[in-house]
Order: C-alpha cells, then sequence, then structure tokens
C-alpha cells in the first residue's frame, strides 16, 4: 500500500475512534427513565483453548475450527477459509504462493475435489465456474467466528450448494459484540505483503440493535516473476431482536480482487525445481506472438463481487422454529489467459457479468421427543456457468489484435435447483439416531449459439445482434433429479465414549464442458450432422454414496477420534473420445471409482500451558476399472491412486503460552502423489514446518487488548510441487505443476479500542 493510501486508513480509523466514543454524550445512548445506572462493565474476547473442537455426540464426521485457531492456522493473508481445515486429516489443500491470494490453488478432502464452501449454509458464488471470483474474497477471516468440515456425507440440512462431493467447508460470521469496540489490525510480510483490517461495533442499542462494519485492503506482490495482488473487501453485519421471538439478521459485503496467476510447470520441469522453481509469465513483452500469450499481463484475473444474505428467526408458539435465509449476490469481472485459437496462440478474454439468488426455508419443531426439520432451498443462477461468450486477441506487435469469438452464445433462461428436505432426530437411551432425506431437482438453461464468423470487435450484447443464429448449436433446458438419503447413529458407549455410524449420498458436478466440446469442434458436428443437444442430452451427475464409522473418546483435556471410512462414487466425469464423431475426446460421466481409508484426530489441553493436536489420514482412491478411451485405446487405471490424492497424510502442532506470550510450531507431511492416472509421473513426498509467535496483553495503554507477533512459513525453505492442476483420468504428461513458495516471514499488530 503507498504511504499517502496507509494515513488516510490511520487517519480515518482515528476519526472513526473519536466520533465513536462520543456517542455515549448523544440522547440516543442515556439510560432509559427508572433504569438502574451501573459501573461500566466490560465483557472481553477469552483466549481459545483446543484450536479444534470435533463433534463427539453427533452421528457424522464434523470437526470445527474456533477463532484461535483460525488466528494461528488461517495463514499469512488470512482469506482462504481452505488453509485454516488443511490441519484436519484427508484435506489436501496447496496453494502457490504463502498467503492463499492467487486463484492457483486446489483442495481434495478424500480425495474429492468437488467440496462445496459456504457461509453460514449457502452457497454465495458461481457454482462450478472456472475461472471466476472466489468465495474466499467475500468475508475476511478475522470477521469469521469459525469454520467447520464436514467429511463424507454431508446431512442434508447442512449445505445448501448443489455440489458436494468431496464434503462441505462452512463458515460462520462473527457476529457484532454487544460492546463497543474498534479493532485495527496490520500486517507486513516478505514480498511486500501488506493487509490493513479494520472493524467498527456499535455494541448493543437500547433498541436491541447491534451492527459491525469492516474495511480490508490485501497488497501483496507474486514471489516470483512479475504480477500482483490487489483486494479490497467491504462487509457489515446488522443484528436485530424485535422481540424475544423474533430476532433478523442481515450481512453484506462488496469485493474487488484483481490476482495475477502463476505460470506453471511441466512435468519434467516439476522434477527439477532446482533450475525451474521461478519460472514464469514472461516479464516484458517480445512483439512474437508465441512468446506474448506468456507476458504476466495477459494472464489475471479482475472481478467485483457484491452479496447480501438475512437470517430470519421467528419462534412459534410451543417449540416450534422458522429460519429464513434470503441471499443475493452479482459478479462482474473478466479473465485474461494466454492459450490457443484456431491452431495457433491466442490470449482469450472471458467476461463474466451475472447474479445469483435463492433462499432456504426450514422448520424445526419436537413432536413426542422426536426433532424434526422440514426445509426447501431454491437456488436461480444467470449464466455463465456454463460459458456463454468468449473473446479472443493475437499477439500481435506488442499489442492485443481482435482474433474473433471463440464462443458467444445467450442463454434463454437461468439455472436452477428445487431442494426439499426433512430430517428426524430422536434420543433412545444410549442411542442418538437420526436421518434425513433431500431431493435434488436441477434445471439447465435453455442456451442459443451463434455463429460468430465475422462479427466486429464490439461489446457482447452488440455481438448478439450481428450475429446469426445456429441451430444445430441451440440447447433446450433439461433436468437432472436425485434423491439424497442420509441416516446416522451414535451409541453412547460411555460418559466419554461415543461410537457411531453415518451412511449419505453425495451430489456432483455435471460435465458441463461439453458445451465447449461444440463450440470447439463445430466443423465436425456439422459435418457428421449432429446437433450440440447430443451431447446436452448425456450430461450425468456424478453420485457418491459414503459410509463412516467411527469411535470418539472425549476426557476433561484431551480427546481422540478414529474413523473408518468407505465410499462409492458412480459416474465420475472422464475424457473418453466419442467414435461417432470421428474420435473427439470430451467429459462423459461413465466411470466408477472406490475410495477407503482411516482418520485420527488428537487433541490436548495441558495445563494452561500446552495445546497440543495431531490428524493423520490413509486414503486408497482407485478407479473400478480401466478406462476405454476409445475402440483401440485403454487407459490403465484400474487399482491406481487418482491423481493428486496423496495415500498418506500427518499433521502435528503445538501452542505453548507462558504469560502473553504464545509458541505456534506446526509439522506438515503430505505423502507422494501422481500427476496421472497410470501413476508414472510420481511427485515426491513432502514436509513443511510453520511457527506462529504471539504476545497478547490485555488493557493495556488504553487498548482492551493488544496482539502483535511474527508468522513463519516454510520455516526451513523446502522445494516442492504444492499444486498439481489435474483432471482425476488425466494421463502421463498432462498435468500442470506449481512450485510452492519458499520461506515467507509476516508481522502484524492487532488493537482493539
Amino acid at each position: 500500500m503507498e504511504m499517502t493510501n496507509f494515513c488516510r486508513v490511520c487517519w480515518g480509523t482515528l476519526w472513526i475512534y473519536l466520533m465513536v466514543f462520543s456517542l455515549p454524550q448523544c440522547g440516543c445512548c442515556e439510560n432509559p427513565k427508572g433504569s438502574v445506572t451501573l459501573g461500566e462493565v466490560v465483557v472481553e474476547e477469552r483466549q481459545e483453548k483446543r484450536i479444534m473442537e470435533v463433534k463427539t455426540t453427533q452421528p457424522n464426521t464434523e470437526t470445527t475450527i474456533n477463532k484461535e485457531g483460525i488466528r494461528i492456522f488461517g495463514g499469512a493473508g488470512q482469506i482462504s477459509p481452505f488453509k485454516a481445515v488443511e490441519i484436519l486429516p484427508s484435506t489436501n489443500f496447496q496453494s502457490a504462493d504463502a498467503y492463499g491470494l492467487t486463484n492457483n490453488q486446489s483442495i481434495r478432502v478424500r480425495g474429492q475435489t468437488r467440496v462445496a464452501s459456504t457461509i453460514e449454509g449457502l452457497s454465495l458464488m458461481n457454482y462450478g465456474l472456472n475461472p471466476g471470483p472466489s468465495d474466499q474474497w467475500l468475508f475476511d477471516m478475522e470477521n469469521l467466528a469459525n469454520i467447520s468440515l464436514y467429511r463424507g456425507a454431508v446431512n442434508v440440512e447442512k449445505s445448501f450448494s448443489p455440489y458436494n462431493t468431496g464434503g462441505s467447508v462452512d463458515r460462520t460470521i462473527l457476529r457484532p459484540r454487544d460492546t463497543l469496540g474498534l479493532t485495527f489490525g496490520e500486517s507486513y510480510g516478505s514480498y511486500d505483503f501488506n493487509k490493513v483490517f479494520v472493524r467498527f461495533d456499535s455494541g448493543l442499542f437500547p433498541t436491541g440493535t447491534k451492527l459491525f462494519a469492516s474495511y480490508s485492503n490485501t497488497q501483496a506482490d507474486k514471489w516470483k516473476g512479475e504480477g500482483d495482488f490487489d483486494a479490497e473487501i467491504f462487509s457489515f453485519g446488522i443484528v436485530q431482536n424485535f422481540s424475544p421471538n423474533v430476532r433478523i439478521e442481515l450481512f453484506g459485503t462488496h469485493s474487488e480482487p484483481e490476482t495475477y496467476a502463476y505460470r506453471s510447470l511441466t512435468y519434467s520441469q516439476a522434477r527439477d525445481l532446482s533450475t525451474y522453481k521461478k519460472h514464469d509469465y514472461n516479464r516484458e513483452l517480445t512483439g512474437i506472438g508465441a512468446k506474448d500469450v506468456y507476458y504476466y499481463d495477459y494472464n489475471r484475473d479482475t472481478f467485483k463481487s457484491d452479496a447480501y444474505f438475512s437470517n430470519i428467526e421467528i419462534k412459534i408458539p410451543g417449540n416450534g422454529k422458522v429460519t429464513l435465509q434470503p441471499y443475493f449476490i452479482k459478479e462482474r469481472g473478466h479473465s485474461l489467459a494466454g492459450t490457443r485459437f484456431k491452431g495457433g496462440p491466442a490470449v482469450q478474454r472471458w467476461d463474466i457479468i451475472h447474479e445469483n439468488y435463492g433462499l432456504s426455508a426450514r422448520y424445526d419443531v419436537s413432536l413426542m421427543g422426536t426433532d424434526v426439520a422440514l426445509g426447501y432451498w431454491y437456488a436461480n443462477q444467470e449464466p455463465p456457468g456454463p460459458p456463454t461468450a468468449r473473446k479472443m486477441y493475437r499477439a500481435v506487435g506488442k499489442t492485443l489484435v481482435y482474433a474473433g469469438w471463440a464462443m458467444l452464445a445467450d442463454p434463454v433462461d437461468h439455472h436452477q435447483w428445487h431442494t426439499p428436505f426433512v430430517t428426524v432426530g430422536r434420543q433412545a437411551g444410549p442411542f442418538y439416531v437420526k436421518g434425513g432425506l433431500r431431493y435434488v431437482y436441477e434445471k439447465f438453461p435453455s442456451l442459443d449459439f451463434y455463429d460468430a464468423t465475422g462479427i466486429p470487435n464490439v461489446s457482447y450484447r452488440r455481438a448478439l445482434r450481428y450475429a446469426a443464429k445456429d441451430p444445430a448449436g441451440c440447447v433446450s433446458s433439461r433436468t437432472l433429479d436425485e434423491w439424497l438419503p442420509n441416516v446416522g447413529v451414535n451409541y453412547e458407549v460411555s460418559k466419554r465414549l461415543n461410537a457411531y455410524f453415518d451412511y449419505g449420498r453425495n451430489f456432483g458436478r455435471p460435465a458441463f464442458d461439453v458445451w465447449n466440446a461444440y463450440g470447439n469442434n463445430k466443423p465436425v458436428f456439422d459435418a457428421r450432422g449432429v446437433p450440440a443437444q447430443y451431447l446436452w442430452d448425456n450430461i450425468k451427475a456424478e453420485i457418491s454414496d459414503h459410509f463412516d464409522l467411527g469411535m470418539r473418546y472425549d476426557a476433561d483435556r484431551w480427546n481422540i477420534s478414529g474413523t473408518l471410512f468407505y465410499a462409492l462414487h458412480n459416474d465420475k466425469g472422464v475424457s473418453v473420445a466419442d467414435p461417432y464423431l470421428g474420435g473427439i475426446k470430451y467429459t462423459q460421466n461413465i466411470a466408477d471409482a472406490t475410495s477407503y481409508g482411516a482418520e485420527l484426530e488428537v487433541t490436548m489441553h495441558l495445563a494452561d500451558q500446552w495445546d497440543i493436536f495431531a490428524t493423520a489420514s490413509y486414503n486408497k482412491f482407485e478407479f473400478d476399472d480401466d478406462i476405454k478411451t476409445s475402440p483401440t485405446a485403454v487407459t490403465r487405471a484400474e487399482g491406481n491412486q487418482v491423481p493428486d490424492v496423496p495415500k498418506l497424510q500427518a499433521r502435528f502442532g503445538a501452542t505453548y503460552r507462558i504469560g502473553g506470550f504464545s509458541l505456534s510450531p506446526i509439522v506438515r507431511y503430505t505423502g507422494k502423489r501422481y500427476g496421472d492416472v497410470e501413476n508414472r509421473d510420481r511427485v515426491s513426498p513432502h514436509t513443511v514446518v510453520d511457527a506462529d509467535m504471539r504476545y497478547t496483553k490485555e488493557n493495556i495503554w488504553g487498548f482492551k487488548s493488544l496482539s502483535a507477533g511474527i508468522s513463519l512459513y516454510n520455516l526451513f525453505d523446502t522445494d516442492y510441487i504444492s499444486v498439481i492442476s489435474v483432471s482425476d483420468d488425466t494421463r502421463q504428461g498432462s498435468a500442470s505443476y506449481y512450485a510452492a513458495a519458499p520461506f515467507t516471514a509476516v508481522g502484524r499488530i492487532e488493537l482493539r479500542f
């Protein structure tokens, strides 16, 4: 951040502070007549113990990272919620930079990539769109109370996101505090990293209202090559209690991230990191088109997002409660990426402007000792997703020259989801039994395809007026539906020991890239008289059935939990040649796979000085059969590990406290992975050590609290491959690899007024 901008933030912070603390002088904060005036009562947040909470009595595999865990293990940038849950078993989060700011990142849970990302149970993002704005930019993690990870089957009422075969990560917003306050935090780190975060809490007004408003600015250079990251986030939350029976919460956020991409490595380059670790996009233009598509400024994303959602809780006479969650999000921006177009190097510009809105409604009641929940989730998304418009350019003479439209389509209607659900739960002696059923009805949009030949360089809407509709490329709306059952049993062996079994079915993303297959191979389709509807009608959703068997022991100062899991994945998407279309390859939902393994979580709180955790997992994830890619070709996949899925993972961390000081080291081990389904492109295992040191003091120098510290990432500067950009059926030599960030140090200070 430039010094002038930093000064504005500091002066603005001071001005808000002076203004806020003068509020008690105004009439709105006076005590009502007849009330008793007490001395100032200050309720401070206490440092939390046990950074993770395993749900010991629930019949499902769920773990929550609390506020303290987010601070310590949420990463230097405090941006990506996936970074915070990386310490949990079977969770492999990788990022091409230490701050988690780049879009070059990936997460797999039990080997699956379709991990739902939700806020308060709602998916506030474009479902399955890549590239596109990430929902990690919606709320700073400083505004989160906790983050929960659901592994295996996701309870039908927990994740209102269409696709969740890999489980779900859910964030809970930190509510406005009951006391007036101002939080100011600033971080400086390697590669010109700087983050400023300011949050104002109004305290509880006599009207039963409280609110917060926050602002953050995050900047950093890439650790290699040219390009940087710059993001601003404005967020707010309002809580209003109208009566003991009615409570309304409203949250909103506006974000403006600009991110530059890291350049991937080939497998041969990934094996020689001493030479290629800092290989990246070109810093300068050369005038040679084949080289200039790799210019750093031609590979970046710029987006703006606005999101709003509300929680409305109404208690019904008796013991019932109605909960309504309406939400709305609008995203706009564009992505630039070097690629190929009509046989030559090109730069693609993908403009993304769309809206997404929906409603979750739920009724909870207890009937004769049985907890019952009835609900309905509705979502409406405006495409893209699938893509509708991509404009192409050639790099000529150190500039971009318009080369035409790679795709031009117009959605006739929207992508929709309808999901009614019901759950019942009952305690019967030492058994707690819970069952649920969710029905998913997904409606694909109708899309009109246009012949963009000869269309000039105009806006998307004007291009539609110039172009002629191609009837063979138009597709009509169609639907997918599925019943998703879930049942779990928890048995209380003793007051401290519980055993549980959980079964559930998750719903996966269909292979929408068939739409690209038509656009990229239109002459072949035309020559054979095959319309795009042929592909559209063959789309299916991936379905996964999950079985978990676990035991959890919870003592006063430590707990341990172990889980055995087994999952069947049906209709996974794999790239297969279509003989009917002359061997064109596109993704079809036709493969089956099986995963099984074990997980271990241990947490200990020893006296007041030590908190220790250890997690470990084993995961075997394989296709059930070889993949027949064409009438004459077969990929040997049966029995091989799915790409980018380590069989073994382990995490160990500890926090030692003395006085106001704390030291938190963490060791992360990730076993060997492969970049191909035939298991020929081996990626070596790696061990990374991080450390967090902090001093925290309450009621010092007029502040409610002061916290200052330093975090060290990749402490021993280990060279390793972080992200492997790969599909589950990628063949040898086709994956993209990203080198991990080197040693990174970040210092931070946080003041609460």
